[in-house]
């Protein structure tokens, strides 16, 4: 084999390890590379390519969606915390301002025996 020959067998290796398609093509593909004809093997490298290319891009996309849907999540957190406290804050202020008393709380309607 050819340098330049050697050089595509072990590309193509290297992208067959990372491929989705199944074992038995795979193998197929390796038992047979070296009697393909040229433009097959080319068509071939091409096609491993793009699907390292499609399934790099859906990782990256996926990756991206959920640091975002973390970000988001966090922020949600944070404002109903923030949200929690003022509401809280606004409820101390009211009992701080008027305290219940015996005479304001409700009035137990069962009779005493």
């Amino acid at each position: 084999m050819t340098k330049d020959i050697e050089k595509l067998a072990v590309e193509i290796g290297e992208l067959l390890a990372g491929s989705t398609l199944d074992k038995k093509t795979k193998d197929a593909i390796l038992e047979n590379l070296d009697t393909m004809p040229e433009d097959l093997v080319f068509k071939l490298l091409d096609a491993l390519k793009n699907e390292k290319e499609q399934i790099d891009s859906v990782v990256f996309d996926m990756e991206l969606f959920l640091k975002e849907q973390d970000e988001r999540w966090a922020k949600l957190e944070e404002e109903q915390l923030k949200l929690a406290s003022s509401i809280g804050d606004e409820l101390f202020e009211k009992l701080k301002d008027h305290p219940v008393t015996s005479v304001d709380a409700p009035k137990d309607e069962t009779p005493v025996q």
